[in-house]
């Protein structure tokens, strides 16, 4: 197994343990669509829910909670949780095969109170984030330190988001960790993003910071597809990502 790989399940695995605790603080049970569920088979106008055996639900207050979820007639592959508590209670793939949710409310309401805090933590942090950052740019060659503090200006300056690998896969959707080389057009000290974001939205946007351009066309001359790479102590290139 590569050191991509191992990295890169051991950040799954970092986030899966943050999200378990999360779901344990609101009351809940951590899942995922992977367990055998509920399912929907379309019935005349609306729709059948089957249970893990496939057989029909006829129990009225399992139907009424399915019902409350609200999922759209045009979601396909429906999986609904068994489980009342459990902190996703749907999932589902959209009229552009984009995979969808449907969270728990109490979930919803603890990460939002989360994300608060983290922005209260991030408020007082900022002022020796952007000194390290300044630090960082000035480091010389292309390791992973100037490559993460290039991430964070960007972060800061164009609220471009962060991206995710799963969204990238399945929703060709990019952000700032997940952008490809083609996603970014440096002329002089100005940068200019063209990239497809969430929701299938197409983005242009430019910054002009000459630390950042020079970065980033540092790492369009490394090989491989993927724009925010970096060179290692052994000069070997690798994801962002990767440690």
């Amino acid at each position: 197994m590569g050191t991509n790989t191992r990295n890169g399940k051991a950040i799954e695995s970092a986030v899966a343990a943050d999200s378990v605790e999360a779901a344990e603080e609101a009351g809940l049970r951590y899942v995922n669509d992977e367990r055998p569920g509920y399912s929907r088979r379309a019935k005349g106008k609306d729709f059948e829910y089957l249970d893990a055996e496939g057989k029909p639900i006829r129990d009225e207050q399992r139907l009424l909670r399915i019902k409350r979820l609200a999922i759209p007639p045009a979601w396909t592959e429906v999986w609904i949780c068994p489980a009342a508590n459990g902190h996703i209670q749907a999932t589902g793939r959209d009229a552009r095969g984009r995979k969808q949710y449907r969270y728990h409310e109490r979930w919803r309401e603890a990460r939002d109170e989360n994300k608060f805090d983290r922005l209260a933590q991030f408020a007082k942090a900022l002022p020796n984030i952007r000194r390290r950052v300044a630090e960082d740019l000035k480091l010389p060659g292309l390791p992973r330190q100037k490559v993460l503090a290039t991430i964070v200006r960007l972060l800061e300056r164009t609220f471009i988001r962060i991206g995710n690998e799963e969204y990238a896969r399945e929703n060709k959707s990019f952000g700032l960790t997940t952008f490809k080389n083609r996603h970014a057009k440096v002329k002089g000290a100005k940068v200019l993003f063209r990239f497809r974001g969430k929701s299938g939205r197409q983005h242009e946007v430019d910054v002009s910071d000459r630390r950042v351009a020079k970065v980033i066309a540092k790492c369009q001359d490394l090989p491989g597809q993927d724009l925010f790479q970096y060179v290692d102590d052994n000069g070997e290139v690798r994801d962002v990502t990767s440690q």
